[in-house]
């Protein structure tokens, strides 16, 4: 017997040993060194959790090879195990190779059964060495006949077969391989050994149908999916640096415009300002103008000309309208070009 290891709340325990006094009193101290008071005296942890409350344990696996041997102490051992499933403790045994007499009744103690291929469970009756009279042979018969009953009553419970058809198959020693061990409902599970699969990982080849390493192994996968998606965003990040620099160069260059067309727009503003001040200088020239030719128009004896409509309703020939978008030079000498024409009757007033 051997406490093999104690991780992620399963303890694992062996009989790899007849059942005798000495195998069943080291296989219920490994049990009890895994759960409840003891465990907590002997400091025992389990995975990173030292034990310190009678449910620090939740799992049991015990793994049986054994002939059989002494049914009171194969009664102490089954017993401890079924007190663990009272605390609440799934105990899951495992038949590798052989679940003999006494060891096929302390394979009855656990919730699941588990048989390799090739492995083999033998039922029969109880026995005894008789020495002494016949009344000694007699209390012994007795005896053998109660522990017998008692057996078929403990299989019939965990396999829900018939008592009477236990303690046949029990008087003919029945052996069964793993197959009939499932028919038979001896067995839940056949443990089968295959060659590890391509790409199978490390803790699939260590533990093999083990559930909390298929939780590892979840959480690895899951990890590694985290890690992918990290690596992705890592490079989305990156592909945003480079757009960021773009979008400030990109700025820089609308600054620089901008600034080019608000001194543009302030050259307008002044090109504005002029030509207001030009429209205001030229309308002063024009009433200059006007004047000048009035003043003309009165050296030559003649009153201040009025616009008039011309034949036909057209437009009145303004002379002094054309004379004021002129220089005095120019009006002086537009004046004296156009003065019989101003001059006239008819384009008198049509100044």
């Amino acid at each position: 017997m051997k406490l093999l290891t104690i991780e992620n709340r399963v303890a694992k325990v062996r009989l790899n040993d007849a059942v005798t006094p000495w195998s069943a009193d080291d296989l219920i101290a490994d049990i009890e060194r895994s759960y409840g008071q003891k465990a907590v005296a002997e400091n025992m942890t389990v995975g990173t959790l030292q034990c310190s409350a009678d449910e620090a344990l939740e799992t049991l696996e015990i793994e049986i090879n054994s002939p059989g041997g002494s049914v009171l102490d194969g009664y102490r051992v089954y017993n401890s195990l079924m007190q663990m499933r009272g605390r609440g403790v799934e105990i899951i045994a495992t038949v590798n190779t052989l679940a003999a007499s006494m060891g096929s009744v302390i394979l009855m103690a656990a919730n699941k059964v588990r048989i390799v291929e090739g492995g083999r469970i033998m039922i029969h009756e109880a026995s005894q060495a008789v020495v002494g009279d016949s009344a000694a042979h007699a209390r012994a018969a007795k005896l053998l006949e109660e522990i017998s009953e008692e057996i078929a009553g403990i299989y019939a419970k965990r396999t829900g077969g018939d008592h009477d058809e236990m303690r046949k198959l029990m008087k003919a020693e029945t052996w069964m391989g793993a197959a009939e061990a499932m028919e038979r409902k001896f067995a839940d599970e056949i443990v089968q050994f295959d060659t590890p699969a391509k790409g199978m990982s490390i803790l699939s080849k260590l533990f093999p149908g083990n559930d909390e390493a298929l939780k590892i192994e979840a959480a690895i996968a899951e990890n590694d999916s985290l890690r992918a998606d990290l690596t992705t965003a890592h490079a989305l990040i990156e592909e945003l640096s480079g757009h960021a620099e773009t979008i400030t160069q990109l700025r820089a260059e609308l600054a620089a415009e901008q600034e080019k067309a608000a001194e543009v727009t302030e050259k307008v503003e002044e090109l504005e300002t002029k030509v207001e001040e030009l429209e205001e200088k030229t309308e002063v020239s024009e009433e200059k103008v006007s004047a000048r030719a009035a003043e003309l128009l009165a050296s030559t004896g003649h009153p201040a000309p009025v616009a008039l409509a011309g034949d036909n309703n057209e437009a009145p020939v303004s002379h002094l309208k054309a004379m004021a978008s002129m220089t005095p030079t120019e009006a002086a000498e537009y004046f004296a070009l156009h003065k019989a024409e101003i001059l006239s009757d008819k384009n008198r007033y049509a100044v």
